[in-house]
Formats: structure tokens, sequence, C-alpha cells
């Protein structure tokens, strides 16, 4: 929470990082008993001083070059400095005291106090009761949703609150960032639709296992009646499958595939393919972790460890359903193309069936394996739309040079 206050206050990089959601986020959980209420304000209050510091001291130091050279890449050109450096210049307690509540001038007012040497001792000043009124209103406006969060999650769970404030968040994300660059194709809407999607599943089936409704009911009929239909061509079957599509062979060659893209200098593929990969592997083993669900007993094959989320499901829909991303645009044939994409799903069915039949796994362990999977994946394009649009912008600056 320190580092994350800190980091919002410095220049450029504060106007990305979701620092001020964790400060708020930090005075809900202080509100549900996890942290405590005075330590969260004081840790939140050092940690936006410093930062400014910092954000003044690299204004001093390197002047209104820094910016010009560079505020292109953060949306922030010449006329928006001018802007805020006038602001500063003839309204410096109300910039940085008040300014401290927008995304824009928290991050940069501190830097360009330090352009125009506005004197240490004034600055302090206002930075302290700045930082330290932004500090204890965010950490409270957290703390009042939280009381209000528990009042509402008794009617409608605690974790689909939580999965439509995520969604809504995304949602609002997509469209500030859309309005103002224009970075995603029509196309992406599809990926921001199984995004939300996705999440909305993953919190639904915490949920039920939690509060121990609907799915969790449906997973102990489905485990108790699923021997019934057991055969052994049809065991050695699911263990074959079980087995050839394990979370480390799909992980091993997910990274040999990214080698492959980057031996071939595609960067985008070779990093999306990595990182959704090895992510989701440790987004899973952490989730696991977190839930702490017992595997079904009596299964087809010894399992140990915990259950919730099924790694299996997780790292097949990852996997093929980056093979589908990546080369079902390449088949011309629709015929060909639609059994592809066909083949690959049938695939990851095949693989959540399986642990579901081997009696490893609940059913709702695969469904949120799956949910998981796919958020991570369609998280990750989306992202990486915008770090492709922020590299062409860097391109066109140093053409034009």
């Amino acid at each position: 929470m320190f580092l994350s206050a800190m980091v919002e206050a410095l220049p450029a990089f504060g106007s990305f990082f979701p620092g001020h959601t964790v400060v708020l986020l930090s005075g809900f959980l202080a509100q549900m008993g996890i942290l405590r209420l005075d330590a969260v304000i004081f840790v939140a209050s050092i940690g936006a001083i410093i930062g400014d510091l910092i954000g003044y001291i690299i204004g001093w130091k390197y002047g209104h070059d820094f910016i010009l050279r560079y505020g292109k890449y953060f949306f922030f050109n010449r006329e928006k400095y001018e802007k805020t450096r006038q602001l500063v210049n003839e309204h410096a307690g109300k910039t940085l005291i008040i300014g401290r509540f927008n995304t824009f001038t928290r991050a940069f007012s501190p830097f360009i106090a330090g352009i125009s040497h506005i004197k240490f001792s004034k600055f302090i000043i206002y930075n302290i009761v700045g930082g330290m009124t932004w500090a204890a209103s965010s950490v409270m406006i957290g703390y009042i949703f939280g009381q209000g969060f528990a009042t509402v999650s008794k009617y409608f769970g605690r974790f689909i609150i939580i999965a439509v404030a995520a969604i809504i968040l995304i949602i609002l994300g997509y469209r500030f960032l859309n309005k103002r660059r224009r970075i995603f194709a029509k196309y992406h809407i599809y990926y921001l639709v199984l995004n939300a999607l996705s999440i909305y599943i993953f919190f639904k089936m915490v949920e039920d296992y939690f509060d121990k409704e609907s799915t969790y009911h449906f997973d102990l009929w489905l485990t108790q009646n699923i021997a019934s239909i057991w055969q052994p061509w049809l065991n050695k079957l699911m263990v074959i499958a079980t087995n050839i599509l394990s979370p480390e062979s799909l992980l091993a060659m997910a990274i040999i595939g990214a080698v492959y893209f980057f031996v071939k200098k595609n960067w985008h593929n070779a990093a999306l393919i990595f990182i959704s990969s090895t992510g989701g592997a440790v987004l899973g083993a952490i989730t696991k972790h977190l839930v702490g669900r017992s595997r079904p007993i009596d299964g087809l094959v010894l399992e140990s460890g915990l259950s919730f989320p099924s790694q299996h499901s997780l790292m097949a829909v990852i996997f093929f359903s980056l093979i589908i991303y990546l080369f079902a645009e390449k088949i011309k044939n629709e015929l060909l193309k639609y059994l592809f994409i066909f083949g690959n799903i049938l695939i990851i069915l095949l693989v959540g069936f399986s642990r579901i039949y081997l009696k490893v796994h609940w059913f709702s362990d695969c469904l949120a394996g799956f949910a998981l999977g796919l958020f991570w994946l369609t998280f990750l394009i989306l992202a990486f739309a915008i770090a492709m649009e922020l590299f062409e912008i860097k391109n066109q600056a140093e053409q034009q040079k």
C-alpha cells in the first residue's frame, strides 16, 4: 500500500498506476477488520508525501526537457504542460492540495512545482497537508463503501458484488482508453464481453463454494454419481488425456512456442504466449491457496494438493484458446476454420471432463479454472492492444524526428 500510494504520485507513471484503487481497497479491508484503520491512513499518507517529494526533486533536477521529450508517451502534450505549470505558479497551494484528488494533476503537479522552483519550505507544507488529506479521505471512502458492501452482500453475496465491481471498472477503463486514443478495434469488444463474463463466473463459483449454494450441491451430487459411468476403456482414455494434457506439459509447449516466436522476432506473440501461460500457472497456484478447497476422495488416480480451481482446466483454456487466437484467421477455408476452432474447444472441454470423471476435481473447480484462464488471457489481449498503440506512438514520434 505504501508503494502504491508513492508510485501514484510519481510523474508519468502515476497516471497509469492504480495506486488510488489500492488505497481505497485498504479502507475497505479496514472495515472488514483485516487491516487497522489508523495504520492504513498513516502508511498511505507517508507514501503519498514521499511520492510527491520524489516528483518535486525530479522536476527540480531535470527540468521541463523531460516533459517535452517524453510527455507525449503519457498523453501529456505541451498545452497540458503549460496549463498545469500556470496553475502551479499562480495557485501552488490549491494545485498541490486539491489537485491531489485528480488523477492527472496528482501525478504531475509536484513535478512541475520542482520545475518552477517553488520554494521547498512552501512545497513541503502543501505536500504534507495534501498527502494526509488525500490519504485519509480515500481510505475513509473505502471504509464507508465497506459498510455498504457488508449490508448489500447479505442479499446478493459478497463475491458477486466484487465481480460486478470488477466488471464495471474494466468496462469503464476500456471506454476511457478507447475514447482518448481509439486504441481498440471493433472485434476487441468480444474479448471485453468474454473478460466480463468469465470474471463473473469465477466469482460465482467462489461464492457458491464458501456459501454452500447451488453449484456446491451439484458438485456433491455429480461426484457421488460419476462412478456409475466408469468403464475400463474410458478410464484408460481419461487417464491418458489428463496425463498428456497436464499443466506441466502445456506450460512446456507454450514456452517452446514463445521461444519460436521470439527467434522469429515476433515479439507480440512471444510475449503474449509466455506471460499468459506462466502468469496463468502462478495465478492458479495462488488462487488454490487462497480458497483452500480439498479434493474429492476415492479418485481413480492419486492426486495431492488443493482443488480449486482446476489447474488442468485453467492451462488448457489458455493454451488452446491461444492456438485459436493465433492461427484460426490464417485458415482461409471457412469450414476448416470452424472445424479447427471446434476441435480446440472440444479438447478444452475434454480436459475439464477428464478431471471430473477421474474424481480428482469438483465440477465447479473446472468451471472456475476455465473462467479464470479465459479472464487472464482476454485481459492480456486487451492490455497488449494498449501496449502496441503506445509503441506505435513512440515509433511515429521517432520517425518525425
